[in-house]
C-alpha cells in the first residue's frame, strides 16, 4: 500500500472489523498489511474487505477466502421408495455444505437393526438414488449415507428402521367349497372369490383334502387358475372334506371353511350293450360267439353275460345259459339242429340287473365248414432254431382245417411219438413239439404234416443243437529236433454245430501231471512247439468253438527232443531264370525241412532229350541256390534236375520241363527315372538315371542335341552303364549344358530312345546398348536393352549404378528398376558421370554389369529460349531445356501476387493462389528464364510446360 501521509489499514468481514486476537493476527507496516487466521475452519469462508485510508482519502479491496473441508451430511431424510423381501430403493438429497469442493461420491451402508456392524452397499456412486439388493425377508434394516469430496468423507445420514417385506398383504380366504359330480374315485370342487385380493392380483389357488379325522393333504401340484377343480385318486367308500387357499405374490391366504363331508361312491345303473358280437366259428351242432365288454358297466362290475337265441320264423328268444352267467366274452352255443337258421343276442349283467341286448348282425345256419389243412409255424421257428445241449427244443405253430386234421411230426424220415424226452401237444389250432434235454444228435429238419378229408399240408423247421466240438483226428508229431517239433492234426468230424474258432495245443513230460500250453490261439492245424533237448514229451490237442473246448486227443507214446539226422527235403521252386545260346541259369529255394542238419548242398545234372543218361554239370557240391549250366549246345533240348544233400543222404530229384537252349530276344526298354524337366543351378551336378532292360544286353549311348562327341570328350561327363541301369553325371554344370539329352538303347531285337530335358539356371548376361540422353544440370535419362541371355528365368529387375569420374567409386542409384530405362536425378552440376546396369533374375540373382556408359557432364545445353505450351489456346508445344527461373506477375495496378506461389514440378509450372477471392481475377504473366534468355506469356489459367526439340514459336501478346 502506498500513500502520503502513510495510510492505515483495517480488515473486516460480514461488516465486522477484525482485530488481532485469538486466531486472527494482523501485521501492518508503512508499505503492507498481512492478515493471518490460525487453525482455519469451514465457517471462515467468506469475503474479506481491506480498507486503507489517510487524510487524502480511502481505498477498499475485496478478497474472497474459501476454506476446504469434508462435506456435511446429506440432506435428510432418507426416503424409502420401494420395499420388497429381497431389496429396497432409497434416495436422499445432496449435503447443504459440500465442504468447498464438489461431491465426487456417496458411500451407502446397511446393517440389521439388531447388529452393530455396518456393511458397505456401494462406495462408487454419484447418484442420490440406489437399489440395495440381497436383503433377507422379514429382517429390519437401517441405512446410512455419507458424502465424499476430494478432502475426504463427511458425516453420515441415517434412515429409519425398515422391514424387508412386500408392500402388499396376502388375500383373504375364498368362500366355502361346494362338492358335486361325485364318483367312486373322483369329485368336482368349486369355490367363490376371496373378499380381498390383498392389493395385488391372485395368481392361483391351492386345494387340500382330508379323510375323516385325518391330516390335510395338498391335491394340486401347480396353482389352480380356475375356481373349480376335478379331484381324482379318491378311494371308494371313504369320506372326504375339502378346503381352499388363495395365493398372490405375497403368499397364501388363510384356509377357507371346510366343505361338507362327502362319500366317494359310484352311481349304479344297468350296464350298456356288449360291443361287436360276431360269429367266430360254427359246426352243424354248435356256434362259437365272441364279443367285447360294454363301454359302460353302470357303476358296478360286470358279473357276466346272457346269450339268447331265436329260430328263424319265430318271435321268441330263448336263454341258452340258464343256470349261470357267462364270465368270458366268448361262448359256444350247443344243441343246434343241422340245417336250421338262428339269431343270437347277448346281454351284460351287473348288480342292478340285465342291460340292453346287442344282436348279431347276421343269422347263423347250422352247418359244418369244410376247409383243407393250413400249417403255419410261429415266427420264432421259421428261421434256424438254435439251442444248446441240455436245453429244450420248442417248435410251435398253428394248424387249421375242417374237419380237424390228423397231425404227425417226423425227423429225418422217422415219425416222432410221445416219449420221455419228446412231448407233443395238439390243442387246435395250436400245436407244439418239445424235445427236452437236447442232444447233439437232435439237430436236423423237423416236418409237421396235417391231413383231413379236404387235403393235406406240411411245414418244416430246421434245428441246430450247439455242443462242444468232437475230438480232433490224426494227431501226428513230425520233424523232431533237439529244440522243436511240428504238431499236425485234422479237424473234428463234428464241429458241434458252430464254427471252430481255436485249437488248444498242450504238452507235458512223462514225470509231470500238469499240462503246459504250446498255443491257445491258433486256427491253422499245424504248429511248431519249442522243446528242451534230451527230454520226452506227450502232446494233446482239442478244438474249441463258441460253446467251449471239446475232448482232447493225445499221443500214446512220448517223443524225445533230439536232432535226428534225416534226409533233407527236396529243393523248392526249381525254375529256369534265364537262358542264352550256350547256357541255362537255374534257381531254386532251400527246402523247408533240412533233415536236422543245417549243412545242405546241392547236385545239378542235365541230359539231352533223346538220352537216358544224366550228366553231373559241376565238381563237388553247390552251396548256393542257383547255378549257371554252361557248355550247352545251341538249339538242343535239355532237361535239368536238382537234389538236396546233407550228412544223412540225398533227397529225391526235382526236375524242370524240357527246354530248348537258345537265346531269348527282348527289345530294349528304357525306364527314365525323371518326371518332367530337370532344372538345376549353374555349378550343380546334373544326374540322370535310366533303367535298362533287353536281351541280349543293349548298348546304351548318351547324346545331347544329336552330338555324341560333346559328351564323351568332356572331362566333366561320366557315363556308367550296368546290366540294368545307365547313369549320366555332368559336374560343374554351365548355362550351355542345358538342352535335350537323348538316351538310345540298341540290341539285335531293336532299339529304344528316351529323352530328358535339362534347364541350367544361371545369372543373366550383361544388358546391351547402354545410352545416356536428355542431360541437364541435375538429371539425365539412362536407357538400355535387355541381355541376350536371361539366365533361364524371367528378369526380375535391374540395378542402376553411377560413378563420378573424379572419384571412381560405384554407388547404387536404384536396385528396383522394372523397365529398361531410368530417369536419374539429383546430379551435381559440372560433375562428370558414368553409368552401368546389372540385370537380376528370380532364381539365381545378379548378373554381370554392363560396359560403362560414355562419360557425361551434368550441365544444361545453351542455345534455345524456353517456350510454352498453353492448353487454353489449343497449342501443345514442349521444350528441350528446362528453365532455370520461373516467376508469375499480376498485371494491372499491382504487379505483385501477394498471396500466390509458383511451384516447379518436373517439367510443369503451377501458379497457386490459396483462398482466392473475386479480387484475384485478372490477367497474369508467366516468365521463364535460362542462360539463353527469357520468355513471357499471358494467361488466365494455369499453363503447363513440356519438353520437345523444336524451334521457338510465339504464343501471343499480353
Amino acid at each position: 500500500m502506498r500513500g502520503v501521509p502513510v495510510p492505515t489499514a483495517k480488515w473486516a468481514t460480514d461488516g465486522i472489523e477484525i482485530k488481532s486476537d485469538g486466531r486472527h493476527k494482523i501485521d501492518t507496516d508503512n508499505f503492507s498489511t498481512v492478515l493471518t487466521i490460525k487453525d482455519c475452519v469451514r465457517k471462515d469462508t467468506g469475503e474479506y474487505l481491506l480498507t486503507v485510508s489517510n487524510a487524502a482519502g480511502s481505498k477498499t479491496v475485496a478478497l474472497h477466502l474459501t476454506v476446504l473441508d469434508v462435506p456435511g451430511p446429506p440432506t435428510g431424510p432418507i426416503n424409502i421408495l420401494e420395499v420388497t423381501p429381497e431389496h429396497m430403493v432409497i434416495s436422499w438429497r445432496p449435503p447443504k455444505d459440500d465442504g468447498g469442493s464438489p461431491i465426487i461420491n456417496y458411500i451407502v451402508e446397511k446393517r440389521q437393526s439388531k447388529k452393530e456392524t455396518w456393511g458397505v452397499v456401494s462406495s462408487g456412486t454419484s447418484h442420490t438414488k440406489i437399489k440395495i439388493p440381497r436383503l433377507q425377508k422379514g429382517y429390519e434394516y437401517i441405512f446410512r449415507v455419507r458424502a465424499e469430496n476430494k478432502i475426504g468423507i463427511g458425516a453420515p445420514l441415517d434412515s429409519e428402521p425398515t422391514i424387508a417385506k412386500h408392500m402388499f398383504d396376502p388375500p383373504s380366504p375364498p368362500g366355502k367349497p361346494t362338492v358335486y359330480d361325485i364318483t367312486e374315485n373322483a369329485a368336482t370342487v368349486s369355490w367363490t372369490l376371496p373378499k380381498s385380493d390383498g392389493g395385488t392380483p391372485i395368481t392361483g389357488y391351492i386345494l387340500e383334502r382330508r379323510e375323516a379325522s385325518g391330516k390335510w393333504v395338498r391335491v394340486n401340484k401347480t396353482p389352480i387358475l380356475d375356481m373349480k377343480y376335478r379331484v381324482t385318486g379318491l378311494f371308494e367308500g371313504n369320506t372326504y372334506e375339502f378346503r381352499v387357499f388363495a395365493e398372490n405374490m405375497v403368499g397364501l391366504s388363510k384356509p377357507s371353511p371346510s366343505s361338507d363331508p362327502i362319500k366317494a361312491s359310484r352311481p349304479i345303473t344297468p350296464p350298456g350293450p356288449p360291443i361287436n358280437p360276431k360269429l367266430k366259428d360254427k359246426t352243424k351242432e354248435t356256434a362259437d360267439l365272441v364279443w367285447t365288454k360294454p363301454l359302460k358297466d353302470g357303476g358296478s362290475p360286470i358279473l357276466g353275460y346272457i346269450v339268447e337265441c331265436q329260430k328263424t320264423g319265430t318271435t321268441q328268444w330263448n336263454r341258452i345259459n340258464k343256470d349261470e352267467l357267462i364270465r368270458q366274452c366268448a361262448f359256444r352255443v350247443p344243441g343246434l339242429i343241422e340245417g336250421n337258421e338262428y339269431k343270437f343276442r347277448i346281454k351284460a349283467v351287473n348288480i342292478v340287473g340285465e342291460g340292453e341286448p346287442r344282436e348279431l348282425a347276421e343269422t347263423v345256419l347250422a352247418k359244418d365248414i369244410l376247409s383243407p389243412p393250413e400249417v403255419s409255424l410261429d415266427v420264432t421257428c421259421r428261421d434256424l432254431i438254435t439251442v444248446r445241449v441240455g436245453q429244450t427244443i420248442r417248435i410251435t405253430g398253428k394248424v387249421k382245417g375242417r374237419p380237424d386234421p390228423d397231425i404227425t411230426w417226423s425227423k429225418d424220415g422217422k415219425v416222432l411219438v410221445q416219449e420221455k424226452r419228446v412231448e407233443i401237444v395238439h390243442d387246435l389250432p395250436n400245436i407244439e413239439l418239445q424235445v427236452k434235454e437236447a442232444k447233439r444228435s437232435d439237430h436236423g429238419k423237423y416236418i409237421i404234416a396235417a391231413k383231413n378229408s379236404c387235403g393235406h399240408a406240411q411245414a418244416f423247421a430246421v434245428v441246430n443243437v450247439l455242443d462242444r466240438p468232437g475230438p480232433c483226428q490224426n494227431l501226428k508229431i513230425s520233424y523232431v529236433t533237439k529244440d522243436s517239433c511240428m504238431i499236425a492234426w485234422e479237424s473234428p468230424v463234428d464241429n458241434g454245430g458252430s464254427e471252430i474258432t481255436n485249437y488248444i495245443v498242450e504238452y507235458r513230460q512223462p514225470n509231470q501231471r500238469g499240462w503246459s500250453i504250446v498255443s491257445s490261439d491258433i486256427t491253422k492245424r499245424l504248429v511248431k512247439a519249442n522243446l528242451i533237448e534230451n527230454r520226452e514229451y506227450f502232446f494233446r490237442v482239442c478244438a474249441e468253438n463258441k460253446i467251449g473246448p471239446g475232448p482232447c486227443i493225445e499221443t500214446k507214446t512220448p517223443i524225445l527232443a533230439i536232432n535226428p539226422i534225416d534226409k533233407p527235403g527236396e529243393p523248392e521252386n526249381l525254375h529256369i531264370a534265364e537262358k542264352g545260346k550256350t547256357f541255362v541259369y537255374l534257381k531254386w529255394r532251400r527246402p523247408d525241412y533240412d533233415g536236422g542238419s543245417p549243412n545242405l548242398s546241392y547236385h545239378v545234372e542235365r541230359k539231352l532229350k533223346d538220352s537216358d543218361e544224366w550228366e553231373r554239370v559241376h565238381k563237388g557240391s553247390i552251396k548256393e541256390t542257383h547255378y549257371m549250366v554252361d557248355k550247352c549246345v545251341e538249339n538242343k533240348i535239355y532237361q535239368f534236375r536238382v537234389q538236396t544233400k546233407n550228412e544223412a543222404g540225398e533227397s529225391d530229384w526235382v526236375r524242370t520241363a524240357e527246354v530248348v537252349v537258345k537265346e531269348d530276344l527282348q527289345k530294349p526298354v528304357l525306364d527314365l527315372k525323371l518326371s518332367g524337366v530337370l532344372t538345376v543351378k549353374a555349378g550343380d551336378t546334373i544326374r540322370i538315371e535310366a533303367g535298362v532292360r533287353g536281351k541280349p544286353q543293349p548298348e546304351v549311348v548318351w547324346t545331347k542335341d544329336k552330338d555324341a562327341t560333346d559328351l564323351t570328350r568332356s572331362p566333366r561327363v561320366s557315363i556308367e552303364t550296368t546290366s540294368d541301369t545307365s547313369k549320366f553325371v555332368l559336374t560343374k554344370s554351365r548355362r550351355s549344358d542345358g538342352g535335350k539329352y537323348v538316351i538310345t538303347a540298341t540290341n539285335t531285337a531293336g532299339s529304344f530312345v528316351a529323352y530328358a530335358t535339362v534347364i541350367v539356371l544361371d545369372k543373366p548376361g550383361p544388358v546391351r546398348n547402354l545410352k545416356v540422353t536428355d542431360i541437364s544440370s541435375d538429371r539425365c535419362t539412362v536407357t538400355w536393352e535387355p541381355p541376350e541371355d536371361d539366365g533361364g528365368c524371367e528378369i526380375q529387375n535391374y540395378i542402376l549404378e553411377k560413378c563420378e569420374s573424379k572419384r571412381m567409386v560405384w554407388s547404387t542409384y536404384s536396385s528396383s528398376v522394372l523397365t529398361n530405362y531410368a530417369n536419374v536425378t539429383r546430379l551435381i552440376e559440372g560433375n562428370e558421370y558414368i553409368f552401368r546396369v546389372r540385370a537380376e533374375n528370380k532364381m539365381v540373382g545378379l548378373g554381370e554389369p554392363s560396359l560403362p556408359s560414355r562419360p557425361v557432364v551434368a550441365k544444361d545445353p545453351i542455345g534455345i529460349v524456353p517456350l510454352y505450351s498453353v492448353f487454353c489456346f489449343n497449342i501443345n508445344i514442349t521444350y528441350c531445356y528446362i528453365a532455370q527461373l520461373c516467376f508469375c506477375l499480376r498485371m494491372g495496378i499491382d504487379n505483385v501476387i501477394r498471396k500466390g506461389q509458383v511451384d516447379l514440378v518436373d517439367t510443369m509450372a503451377f501458379c497457386v493462389i490459396p483462398n482466392s477471392t473475386r479480387d484475384d481475377s485478372g490477367k497474369y504473366s508467366l516468365t521463364l528464364v535460362n542462360a539463353a534468355g527469357e520468355k513471357a506469356v499471358c494467361y488466365t489459367f494455369c499453363a503447363q510446360l513440356h519438353q520437345l526439340i523444336q524451334t521457338p514459336l510465339a504464343l501471343g501478346r499480353c
